[in-house]
Formats: C-alpha cells, structure tokens, sequence
C-alpha cells in the first residue's frame, strides 16, 4: 500500500476514472463527489485515517447519518454503493488494502412500490398540457408565441418518456440523427444509457407521427431534438421537472409525478400489456433484472382478475 494517499486527490483521481475512463454520465459522478464528500468530512472530524478504515467505522458513518440527518435506508444504500466503489478502485491501485463497506451491517430498505399514472391521469395530464387558455405573455417577458413552443416542446417530451421508458437525462439528449424515420413517422430512438451503453427503443405507431411532426417543425436538420433554439441546448432536467409539476397541479393528480414516473407509467402498461419482465429490462436499460422486478404490482392485480 501507498505510504502517502491523500483522501481528496484520491477521490479526484477516482471520479476522473469513473467519468473519462468508465463512462459515467456527469450526474453520476456528481452524486458520488457528494457522497464521498460526506464521508471525507466525517473522517476529519472523527481523526480517522481513510485508508484503515474498517467496517466498524461505516458502520458509525451508517448510524450518525440516520440518528442526526434523519437519512432513509434508500439513500444510505447508495451511499454505501458508491463507497464500496472508491474502495474498491483503490485497492486496485494500491491505495487501500480493502473494501471497509464489505462486511458492514446495512440498513434494510423497505420495498416500496412504484408510483406511475392510471390511464385516466394520462388523459388529465395530456388535456392539461394542450389546453392554452390560460396562456399569455410570462413574467419574464416572453412573448405567447414562445410560451406555446416551449408547452410543446415539453408536451412531445414528456410523451416521448410514456411512450418509451426513457430516463429524463437520456430523452433531453436525443438528437435528430437518433431517431429513426420510416415514410415520414418515427419508428425508434436510439439512446446511450446509464455506463455508456446503447440501445434501440422502438416507438409505437401512434406517437410516431407526433414526434416526426415535432422534428420536422425543427429549423435545423441535426443537433438535439429539444434544443430551445437552433444550435442550443435543450433544458435542463431540473427545468423539466417543474414544468411537469406546473402541468400535474393544472391536471389535479394529487401524485408526486416526476418525469421517471412518467418512466414507470411505460413500464407498467407494457406489463398490463402482458410483456414479459426481460423484455421490460431490455427496453428500459436495466443491467439486473431485478431492478425491473420492482414493477410485478401488475402482475398482482391482474391475479385478483383471475380470480
């Protein structure tokens, strides 16, 4: 092992592999400097050495973050995952003789279910987000006609995720050339997930037309799909959000709908549908199946049917 490692270059040098090297998307390696940076912080103030650490002191980590920040199981696994990862990578590079969060007692998350829409929320949601009434010049000074494109524009978007499964981040970074054209209508995205890997979602016959239409409107042939003006970049994901939360309010759906609930909304028609859980997988870009088993709450109700 290294004689002289400090924590803060270390994780530096660990979220410069993670991002460049390992492909991660940005908000990955954001959520992980965070989270290493809460364990740095209480290494300091307890005195501790990173590198000989043990599972007794994740485990205190673990048990202050619960009793004096009220931290959920949820959150303290993905805490855990992330520094089980540092860890890891530095005993590989000698930094760290061993992986401290390996034997740790965990906090056992409670199964919770997933929260999508019913299809009549859809049809809420969807006459919500085309009823311009209540449209004029914003705030901000933004003329009607800017206010219009911009509802449509997140109208198609938050279509596109029902009606393909796509993460938030992945559906705001599809650009023209992603999307595949047959006889004038969409037929399939092409997206780079989650680990920089690929796939090919397919698009049903009747949002197809929509999105080719949305496309073809574009004053540009290439870039990205959403882009707020020719050449630009599409909004961020936080500016999604709280559009989506301005349309659930108008639509009255006492949820808390979020663009990846949108995302479970796809997943569970496909399984109302009858798809199998390994197609469900491969759609939505899941590396263990066993995340997508989060979504048999279908497979419960239409027992009930049978019965």
């Amino acid at each position: 092992m290294k004689e002289h490692a400090d924590f803060w270059i270390a994780r530096k040098d660990f979220l410069d592999n993670l991002r460049y090297i390992r492909g991660a998307a940005v908000g990955t390696c954001v959520g992980y400097r965070s989270d290493l940076g809460l364990w740095g912080q209480w290494l300091t103030e307890a005195e501790r050495d990173w590198r000989q650490c043990t599972h007794m002191q994740v485990e205190q980590w673990i048990s202050w973050q619960m009793r004096e920040r009220g931290v959920s199981a949820h959150i303290i696994a993905r805490r855990l995952s992330c520094l089980s990862s540092f860890y890891k990578w530095a005993k590989k590079h000698g930094l760290s003789e061993s992986d401290p969060v390996y034997l740790a007692d965990k906090p056992k998350r409670s199964q919770r279910m997933p929260i999508w829409l019913e299809r009549d929320e859809q049809a809420r949601l969807q006459r919500a987000s085309e009823d311009i009434e209540d449209m004029a010049e914003s705030i901000t000074g933004r003329k009607r006609e800017q206010v219009l494109q911009a509802r449509r524009r997140y109208d198609c978007l938050f279509g596109l995720i029902q009606n393909s499964g796509l993460r938030i981040s992945e559906a705001l970074a599809v650009q023209v050339q992603d999307v595949k054209m047959v006889n004038g209508v969409a037929r399939s995205v092409r997206v780079i997930g989650k680990g920089n890997k690929e796939r090919c979602v397919p698009l049903p016959l009747s949002f197809g037309p929509s999105l080719a239409t949305w496309i073809s409107e574009q004053p540009t042939d290439d870039g990205y799909i959403f882009a707020k003006a020719p050449g630009d970049r599409p909004p961020s994901a936080r500016a999604a959000r709280l559009y989506l939360r301005q349309l659930v309010e108008r639509a009255e759906i006492n949820k808390p709908v979020t663009p990846h609930k949108l995302r479970h909304t796809y997943a569970t028609r496909l399984l109302e549908s009858g798809a199998q859980l390994v197609y469900i997988q491969a759609l939505l870009g899941h590396s263990n199946i066993a995340t997508t088993q989060i979504y048999t709450h279908v497979a419960d109700g239409r027992m009930a049917d049978v019965v």
